[in-house]
């Protein structure tokens, strides 16, 4: 950075992530054994960085910065995964496509002209 007091910019981040980025993901495939999971959210950590720190001004300590918020996102991702599977099967459970198969089957319209 050029000087300690300037705001962060792109190039800076650009650094950082490239210092940080390696620490950070094999931190993140330790916790949650998903190579996936790990990149994806510290990406989008930085995405996020790239948002925070020319405002806010750089952490004290940005590989930890990066590696907590990415650690953040990817329970949150991992959470609303578990909850969307959780509402499909519930959503299966109430689905008429999965009715018994030996319950009366839904016929179609009346195909006679008259009654009797």
């Amino acid at each position: 950075m050029r000087d300690a007091d300037a705001s962060p910019d792109e190039v800076d981040v650009g650094r950082i992530f490239r210092e940080e980025s390696g620490r950070s993901v094999a931190a993140l495939i330790r916790v949650f054994g998903d190579i996936d999971v790990a990149e994806d959210a510290v990406q989008e950590a930085f995405a996020v960085a790239l948002r925070k720190w020319p405002g806010d001004g750089l952490p004290p300590n940005p590989g930890g910065w990066i590696t907590t918020t990415a650690r953040n996102l990817a329970i949150d991702r991992l959470r609303r995964e578990s909850r969307g599977r959780e509402l499909l099967g519930d959503v299966a459970v109430l689905s008429p496509a999965t009715r018994d198969p030996r319950a009366s089957e839904e016929v179609g319209p009346c195909t006679t002209t008259g009654f009797g």
